[in-house]
């Protein structure tokens, strides 16, 4: 008798670099500043509730409390556009859900998590200088490994490796963490959730 192997789900993740990046850092690195300084600005949008990043954050709707991440949320959206019509996808428009700013002083880190049913999507701010690390999870429970393999091609866990810059975005759904910033250098990402908009009925 014959067994045979059928690769199945496969996840892809997308990467691009950010035009007019030092522009859209400049702006995001004022706004850490000014919620970093709460007694001088007094503005401090941080959610009140813990969430899986542990780590300071703005509010989750950041882009309707800063003109400037509805900007480039709508910038990210054009690029992505693009590329759906591109590429043939069907995804007849992208909505923004959710935007905010992390950022990551020493210790600070991201546990496994997921946001959920949307296209979602990690712009790498600054990040070059700490020594925290992007990391997908597979979500296999069970794993057949060969006992006499000295290596298994089998990994559970996957790295991204980001510079300044880069964008990457990928299926809501996906697992993925940080891990602890052991320097002292404040890692700062943005994260935006795009909701897939099917405006007409779907038969």
């Amino acid at each position: 008798m014959q067994i045979n192997k059928i690769p199945v789900f496969t996840s892809e993740v997308f990467t691009f670099e950010l035009p007019n990046f030092n522009v859209w850092k400049k702006q995001i690195k004022q706004i850490v500043l000014v919620e970093n300084n709460k007694d001088i600005h007094g503005q401090d949008t941080s959610p009140k509730n813990q969430c899986n990043v542990m780590a300071k954050r703005t509010a989750w709707n950041s882009h309707l409390r800063y003109n400037s991440l509805n900007l480039l949320s709508e910038e990210i959206k054009s690029y992505l556009s693009k590329f759906i019509e591109q590429e043939g996808y069907d995804i007849p428009s992208l909505e923004v859900e959710n935007c905010w700013i992390n950022w990551y002083n020493k210790d600070n880190y991201s546990q496994p998590h997921n946001h959920g049913s949307c296209l979602s999507v990690v712009i790498f701010v600054d990040v070059e200088n700490t020594d925290a690390k992007f990391f997908f999870h597979g979500n296999n429970n069970f794993v057949l490994i060969k006992k006499n393999e000295a290596e298994s091609n089998y990994n559970n866990v996957k790295q991204v490796t980001a510079k300044d810059g880069t964008v990457i975005f990928f299926d809501g759904s996906l697992q993925h963490s940080v891990s602890a910033n052991k320097s002292t250098n404040t890692r700062i990402t943005v994260a935006i959730n795009y909701d897939v908009d099917y405006k007409e009925e779907r038969t």
